[in-house]
């Protein structure tokens, strides 16, 4: 969170535009090339993450005017759910997809929420354990919520 005191945080309504895709493209194609959401599509980025959907936003992460992450989030009665989270590749300073969720869960706190969901999470899947360093961590299980031991 230090490191990222230097990105200015923008919130906005959720829409399409080519620096949005260029990061997405860099993104998906740098991390994401053996996965299906490779190769990237202007029509897949825009009906996966752009819809204007009333309780969605687009939390914008910028560097001196610059986009260096786009983290895609509901904002729910009770919650933040963090939907999905792009970023600039090269970076290796900010770890701006850390950075994302750690601002996400202090912009819930501001917000008066109670969580951050962090999503669908397989946890034999490697891309997914960065979601389990996030304590105190429940999951659904049988409709049931459990505390992670």
């Amino acid at each position: 969170l230090k490191r990222g005191q230097r990105l200015h945080v923008i919130v906005q309504t959720p829409r399409f535009t080519d620096e949005y895709y260029a990061l997405y493209q860099e993104y998906i194609t740098e991390r994401h090339a053996d996965g299906d959401m490779f190769p990237v599509s202007v029509n897949q980025f825009d009906s996966f993450l752009a819809q204007p959907i009333e309780f969605a936003r687009f939390f914008e992460f910028r560097l001196d005017g610059k986009l260096m992450a786009l983290a895609v989030t509901d904002v729910l009665e009770d919650s933040l759910s963090a939907v999905y989270c792009f970023f600039d590749p090269k970076d290796k300073y900010f770890s701006l997809g850390r950075n994302a969720i750690l601002w996400q869960i202090q912009h819930a706190q501001y917000l008066g929420l109670d969580y951050l969901y962090l999503g669908y999470w397989i946890k034999e899947c490697r891309k997914m354990n960065y979601k389990s360093q996030y304590q105190p961590m429940e999951y659904l299980v049988d409709g049931q919520w459990q505390q992670q031991p």
